[in-house]
């Protein structure tokens, strides 16, 4: 008989891959522009650092919202089923 992975297992886990897909993206993304724009002025890599630390500070900020909403949607939910 094969154990079978509750439903709220993958919805925790999805949580987790959200947030570490946000994170990325947000450094990524912030990394890229850095690059560009320091490749298109200045060439000395200020820009790259100075928007992958924007980029930085943009994914984190994000990630923990979700994961503040995510756990106060958790908790109604325990409070609506009465545990």
């Amino acid at each position: 008989m094969k154990k079978r992975f509750p439903i709220v297992f993958f919805k925790r886990s999805n949580v987790i891959f959200d947030f570490g897909v946000t994170i990325l993206s947000n450094v990524l993304v912030g990394g890229l522009i850095g690059y560009y724009l320091d490749k298109w002025t200045f060439n000395n890599k200020v820009l790259l650092v100075v928007f992958l630390f924007i980029g930085i500070v943009s994914g984190m900020y994000n990630g923990m919202r979700m994961l503040f909403k995510e756990a106060k949607k958790e908790d109604e939910d325990d409070k609506s089923k009465g545990n």
